[in-house]
């Protein structure tokens, strides 16, 4: 895919999901309804992940669970792939 196409598409699902959240809101309104997040906010770990610094994550996790660089390095791998990045 070319970055011309890769532009064209990344418009197409930014629309797409433009419409959905306005949908959403339609639907609470209508329902009479609120939406309020209740997940905690991100810890440091996940927050250095979101940011794509996953080394400075693997040193955070390091320093907080007391263990060496292998098994933080998977913890943060796995974290990783569970918030989507």
């Amino acid at each position: 895919m070319d970055d011309h196409e890769l532009h064209i598409r990344l418009n197409t699902l930014t629309q797409e999901v433009g419409l959905v959240h306005r949908k959403v809101d339609f639907l609470f309104r209508h329902l009479g309804v609120g939406f309020q997040d209740v997940r905690p906010p991100p810890d440091e770990i996940e927050r250095l992940i979101l940011a794509s610094d996953r080394l400075q994550a693997m040193k955070a996790y390091q320093v907080k669970h007391g263990v060496g660089l292998a098994e933080a390095k998977r913890a943060v791998e796995e974290l990783a792939a569970k918030l989507g990045v």
